[in-house]
């Protein structure tokens, strides 16, 4: 097969390729939204005043669970989760819930982290000014402190977002399914394709590379707008 043989096949494809790369970016962006949640959580038990018993408890639960989910393999994450904690959504219809969950936990511990530190970068003195004015302790880091740590960690936030757009070519490894017909994320495609059309394999490998690339060029993009604004609104 010519390699002008091997780019029309690609072309033949580039609807279930376009499909797949669907299903890769929606994993990636449902579990960005659910890590954000987790993360935002866990960095306020985290950075919260220990002196109530109830908050010390949840603080040693968030410093177990981050230390677990950053000790071990995503792809060990994702496979205990779905043949153990998640089997319920095996049976059904579709199963996209199961990886979104699944990087979702492991994106929350990355996130907490880094929220965390942005929040420790803050100077002491804006909590102690929304304190003064009669905030409570929650209202004036949700309201004053959290925002404040997110402009710093824009860039911190987008290289997580960046490895796990990148991570969810693991799903590959599970059956997809939604409406009860088989699925695949982009690189599960692109193999599934290769070892039906052998003399392909290698360019489909490298054009999921490419969107792989292309997606993350786009990211690296808008994270420079956003930055560029932060810093216009800062002056």
């Amino acid at each position: 097969m010519t390699f002008a043989e091997k780019l029309a096949k690609l072309w033949d494809l580039r609807g279930l390729f376009a499909e797949s790369l669907g299903y890769s970016l929606l994993i990636a962006f449902g579990a960005v939204v659910l890590g954000f949640i987790i993360g935002v959580i866990l960095a306020v038990i985290r950075i919260a005043p220990k002196k109530n018993p109830v908050i010390k408890i949840l603080d040693g639960i968030a410093v177990t669970y981050i230390t677990v989910i950053r000790g071990t393999p995503t792809l060990v994450q994702l496979l205990i989760l779905y043949s153990s904690v998640l089997v319920i959504f095996k049976s059904m219809s579709t199963n996209l819930i199961v990886p979104i969950i699944a990087f979702g936990i492991n994106s929350g511990a990355y996130m907490a982290e880094i929220i965390r530190s942005g929040i420790s970068s803050v100077d002491a003195g804006q909590m102690e000014a929304g304190r003064s004015l009669g905030l409570s302790w929650i209202t004036t880091m949700r309201r004053i402190v959290i925002p404040q740590a997110i402009k710093t960690t824009v860039p911190t936030i987008f290289n997580e977002i960046i490895i796990l757009v990148k991570e969810t070519s693991v799903v590959s490894v599970i059956a997809l399914r939604v409406n009860w017909e088989q699925k695949w994320d982009l690189l599960g495609m692109a193999e599934k394709q290769g070892l039906a059309t052998p003399a392909c394999y290698i360019v489909f490998l490298f054009f999921a590379a490419f969107l792989y690339l292309a997606v993350v060029m786009l990211l690296t993009a808008l994270q420079h707008l956003i930055e560029r604004r932060l810093k216009k609104n800062e002056r």
